[in-house]
């Protein structure tokens, strides 16, 4: 189990290539934010999940290293074409920090009647875990996203930043950019040649980087609906993501995504603050790339 010690600069080359302007991650703002208890910048959620991605890449015990030993190992009789992500946070990552990930071995089983590879992981830092959760490989999207999408040509037609539909879903666009999301792996600690070398014309996006830019997506959104991100601060409580691995493989750069975020949903639990967005990302082709849920807390209720 390698260890890494993240330092600003990491911080800052994941929040340049995602777009991420949430104070919690700005050196020169961060105490302007009410109550802050991190006390300094703490690293991205994605940026997290970046680590996690290239470190179970690296894991023997992920489903493609499964698939090499076939002759002893129980495998899909499907395509796993599809990555799941399944994340709660349980801590920060400051500068400083030592982190790991602990890989525990892959089962295959069944979820919903979807057929699933799962790693189950545990983040690190200095010793305590601050992320728990699964990496799938998986026949298909277990996370539905945005159920009722609208028209995909009103998405792609419509402005950037505006609200649409009766349902009010909020339109993000963003592009894929090659360099951002090589200082997206950097600031994970990935090899970025193994994902993407002009050189020798290879680009295979991480699919942690098109995820990515929902912090962004979701910041602009409570900017547009007068969120005080000062006085109100949100943070990250879970994610669940689910990316397209056959259509990720089919973009290049400069292709657009176009993210689209539900309203907040309330939690059940009556004296719960937390909130869900659903979210979805059309291709101009008409192909959704990922579907997610990202479930946020106020900062104050943490605090209580």
């Amino acid at each position: 189990m390698s260890e890494y010690i993240i330092s600003q600069m990491h911080i800052e080359a994941a929040r340049n290539s995602t777009d991420d302007f949430n104070l919690f991650h700005d050196k020169n703002r961060w105490h302007r934010i009410k109550e802050n208890p991190f006390q300094g910048t703490v690293a991205l959620g994605f940026q997290l999940g970046c680590f996690v991605e290239d470190q179970v890449n690296r894991s023997p015990k992920n489903y493609d290293q499964q698939l090499k030993q076939i002759e002893t190992a129980k495998v899909s009789v499907n395509p796993l074409n599809f990555s799941q992500y399944e994340f709660t946070f349980a801590g920060s990552v400051k500068p400083g920090d030592s982190i790991s990930l602990v890989v525990r071995d892959g089962r295959l089983s069944d979820i919903a009647g979807v057929e699933c590879f799962s790693n189950r992981i545990a983040l690190k830092a200095n010793g305590k875990t601050v992320l728990l959760g699964y990496k799938r490989c998986t026949s298909e999207h277990i996370v539905p996203g945005i159920t009722n999408l609208p028209d995909f040509s009103e998405i792609i037609n419509s402005k950037d930043r505006t609200f649409i539909t009766p349902e009010q879903y909020f339109v993000k666009r963003k592009y894929m950019i090659v360099g951002n999301a090589k200082n997206f792996l950097t600031s994970s600690f990935a090899e970025q040649s193994e994902y993407i070398d002009e050189f020798i014309d290879k680009v295979s996006f991480p699919e942690m980087y098109p995820m990515s830019l929902l912090s962004s997506a979701l910041l602009e959104r409570a900017q547009a609906v007068g969120q005080d991100l000062i006085e109100e601060p949100m943070i990250y409580i879970s994610h669940k993501l689910s990316i397209d691995k056959t259509v990720l493989n089919t973009l290049k750069s400069n292709d657009s995504l176009n993210i689209l975020v539900s309203p907040p949903q309330k939690s059940t639990d009556e004296s719960s603050e937390y909130v869900t967005h659903d979210c979805t990302c059309i291709l101009s082709n008409h192909k959704i790339l990922f579907q997610a849920e990202i479930q946020l807390s106020p900062l104050s209720a943490l605090l209580k």
